[in-house]
């Protein structure tokens, strides 16, 4: 029986897929004691936050890091657990939306050191340890 052995070309894209995420930012009218009342609503992968997107994003998949951005710094980050096209209330705003969302569930990783990172809308490709390595941040 032969083995099949992935050529370089797969095994590059399969390592650059892995180290994918996204970064989202908070608007700052948002205070981040509400935004971590919600997250923990979220906690226990029973509930889960949507991010509303134009379009989904390329390779990024379930189980991928999506980082969260709120007055200037990186917060930390927490699992993408599905992508969603649909109508829906908010449970916490009473907003209605309808469209595109990234799916979030799940705790939230708090990261230890202050990353700056400028706010911004939408969502971008992100990958933490090259951001510090280019930005020089221990």
């Amino acid at each position: 029986m032969a083995i099949v052995l992935p050529n370089l070309k797969q095994i590059i894209e399969q390592i650059c897929s892995n180290e994918r995420s996204l970064i989202i930012t908070l608007p700052s009218k948002i205070q981040w004691s509400d935004y971590e009342k919600e997250l923990r609503k979220v906690a226990n992968y029973k509930y889960v936050m949507n991010f509303k997107v134009h379009n989904f994003p390329k390779g990024i998949h379930e189980g991928d890091k999506c980082y969260i951005v709120h007055n200037g710094y990186v917060k930390g980050w927490m699992e993408i657990v599905g992508f969603s096209e649909e109508s829906f209330t908010c449970s916490t705003t009473n907003k209605k939306w309808n469209g595109k969302f990234i799916q979030r569930s799940g705790p939230f990783h708090y990261l230890q050191e202050k990353i700056p990172y400028k706010g911004f809308q939408g969502f971008r490709y992100f990958d933490l340890n090259e951001y510090k390595l280019e930005k020089n941040i221990k």
